[in-house]
């Protein structure tokens, strides 16, 4: 995308304003590639992570989970019903969701979607804004009524 092309944030922005969602961008100076330095302008409770992966039968899926958990890939398959499961690569992220690593939000061309638990304990999600520089907080509710997820355990157990 050259810059008189509209960003991906670009794309993301005009995806909740025209479903007319409740959305504020969190703008960094630098890529933000850790929740460490996400965490220097949001709650780190509230940041979840958009994680692209593709099953055993080559279809890509989409699991948000809080930033700070690591995902089970065990629980997962069990999940789903498949031999396997792995992390989309750089290229299969962007191709499957339309978004760059890093930058992948709740909304995007994935259709299907798992949710962990925990992210409903929070009413607000501070998640991918499109770009590698930005966040973007939603209403955890819109995520849930706009991806219509399953809704499960999908993280190792935490301490």
């Amino acid at each position: 995308m050259d810059s008189v092309a509209e960003t991906y944030s670009d794309r993301l922005r005009s995806f909740l304003l025209s479903h007319r969602i409740w959305h504020r961008f969190i703008e960094f100076d630098e890529p933000v590639k850790t929740v460490e330095q996400a965490a220097r302008k949001a709650d780190v409770d509230q940041i979840v992570k958009s994680i692209v992966l593709v099953d055993s039968n080559n279809e890509p899926l989409l699991a948000i989970l809080p930033a700070k958990n690591r995902i089970s890939y065990r629980k997962v398959k069990a999940l789903l019903g498949v031999r396997d499961v792995r992390l989309a690569n750089e290229e299969e992220v962007l191709t499957y969701s339309g978004y760059p690593v890093g930058g992948v939000p709740p909304f995007n061309q994935l259709r299907r979607a798992l949710v962990e638990r925990e992210v409903l304990k929070n009413p607000t999600a501070i998640a991918g804004g499109g770009d590698i520089n930005k966040l973007v907080e939603l209403h955890t509710k819109d995520i849930i009524e706009i991806l219509k997820p399953t809704i499960a355990d999908l993280t190792h157990e935490t301490r």
